[in-house]
């Protein structure tokens, strides 16, 4: 039995041996579908197809659209163009959740292995009510429990008619978490003062308002 000639270990019937179409056909097949990229519904049909995975091996997972690598350890995402998707976002506050009446809010996210990139946008409307206490807003993926630090921070803007117009403020995310949690904009009196957006602080939101929070964290899987 030789093999080929670029070194992937492919076995080629030699003349010598007894002819079988089957043990021929099924050695070629084999070989080439291990050394191509393998598509599974999920990761967990790649484990029950796959129980010993050979480092080099691809493969494509259609539940997440995701491609991966096994890098003799583990599957590892690859990088690949890709481009924003949509979830629904939960707006809630401590106290009393907001409604958004016909006010608008987006989550797009973009998401290669456990690194996820968010984007929120909230537009406030005539109708909506802004319920009360501090303001949270759902992630698209369980945020990872990282020792001694945290899975990220994320940035937030807001845009508004009145003084002052527009400013810059940052998101906390802690270890574990399904929504952020505080969000800090800067005090609208007291400069170097920052506060936790509430449905009052530093103002009360009015309509056209335009908050945007946005940023990249690890998730847990």
């Amino acid at each position: 039995m030789a093999t080929d000639d670029y070194g992937q270990g492919i076995s080629i019937a030699s003349l010598t041996e007894a002819p079988n179409a089957a043990s021929l056909a099924s050695n070629i097949a084999n070989a080439l579908a291990q050394r191509s990229i393998m598509r599974f519904a999920s990761a967990s049909a790649r484990a029950a197809t796959i129980a010993s995975p050979v480092e080099g091996m691809e493969s494509w997972l259609q539940d997440t659209n995701s491609l991966e690598v096994y890098d003799g350890t583990a599957w590892k995402a690859v990088p690949y163009g890709t481009q924003w998707t949509t979830y629904s976002v939960a707006w809630t506050a401590t106290t009393t959740n907001p409604a958004l009446g016909n006010g608008t809010l987006v989550g797009q996210y973009m998401k290669i292995g456990t690194k996820c990139e968010i984007f929120i946008k909230l537009v406030i409307g005539s109708t909506t009510n802004k319920g009360s206490g501090t303001y949270k807003f759902s992630l698209p993926f369980t945020a990872a429990t990282i020792t001694n630090s945290e899975p990220g921070s994320l940035n937030a803007s807001f845009s508004r008619a009145s003084t002052p117009n527009h400013g810059q403020g940052d998101v906390l995310l802690q270890n574990g978490a399904n929504t952020t949690d505080q969000v800090w904009f800067p005090n609208a009196s007291v400069v170097g003062d920052a506060n936790v957006w509430t449905d009052s602080s530093p103002w009360t939101p009015a309509s056209t308002n335009v908050f945007r929070i946005w940023g990249t964290y690890q998730t847990a899987t």
